[in-house]
């Protein structure tokens, strides 16, 4: 009897793909798929994903004391592990001691990460009824940990512009959803600062769905972003540079 991939089997493909593609950018020499390090990578990015270890340091360069104190749910000795895990496979560094410790900081190895996490969470929402909800820490997390990697054009629009995605609601059907998302600063075609404390009246938006935003991201399908204010091009800009960063040949 002849079998066939269905069209969930065939999205599927993607996923293994984009994370070959992924482990073959470690900054420690690419992982094959079929590597005994695979598993030291792949669980070190699953872990400081689950958790908002990913997010603490894609904000701003932390100490183990100081994640401690800011993941109060995740013990010492496992956060120590998880710490461990992603240095050693090249997801973040260490940078100069100061009087808090050593603070960690994303290499931009793990920044690329978003992008196979991006492929499997399409694939999970759009084949799985029961696919987990992508929350807000999530959401911050992906445009804090891609927006380092932008190239925006050299002399374009500058300005403010919320970055933002409805995420699933707590409660279920029925329940408005809630924004989530990054406030990012431009200046001279260079991102000067971005934040998770959203603009309540910002100046320029890009908004959409999670679907929505998957879409863009993956395949720069920008169409359905919901996009205005006073610098519109800035908002495409900055949609686009989001697919380039993560879905181009960083070395071409």
């Amino acid at each position: 009897m002849a079998t066939a991939l269905t069209p969930a089997g065939e999205e599927m493909l993607a996923v293994p793909d984009s994370l070959e593609a992924w482990l073959g950018q470690c900054p420690n020499g690419p992982i094959a798929i079929d590597d005994e390090h695979v598993k030291v990578a792949v669980k070190a990015l699953a872990e400081g994903w689950s958790s908002t270890l990913t997010r603490a340091i894609a904000i701003s360069p932390r100490s183990l004391t100081e994640l401690s104190g800011l993941i109060p749910e995740v013990s010492y000795p496992s956060l120590e592990r998880r710490i461990g895990w992603m240095r050693t496979s090249g997801q973040i560094t260490a940078l100069p001691k100061e009087a808090r410790g050593v603070p960690y900081a994303p290499t931009d190895w793990l920044r690329r990460s978003v992008a196979p996490l991006c492929v499997a969470g399409r694939c999970e929402r759009i084949h799985m009824d029961a696919a987990p909800p992508i929350t807000d820490v999530e959401v911050q997390a992906a445009f804090l940990l891609t927006l380092p990697l932008l190239r925006l054009p050299q002399g374009g629009s500058q300005g403010s512009c919320l970055l933002a995605s409805r995420t699933d609601p707590a409660g279920g059907e029925g329940e408005e959803r809630a924004l989530a998302g990054v406030s990012v600063e431009v200046a001279a075609g260079e991102i000067v600062s971005t934040t998770i404390e959203l603009d309540s009246k910002p100046t320029t938006w890009a908004i959409g769905t999670a679907e929505v935003w998957l879409d863009a991201v993956i395949d720069g399908r920008i169409e359905n972003v919901r996009i205005g204010g006073a610098h519109p091009q800035l908002a495409c800009d900055l949609v686009q540079g989001l697919n380039l960063a993560l879905f181009s040949d960083p070395n071409p």
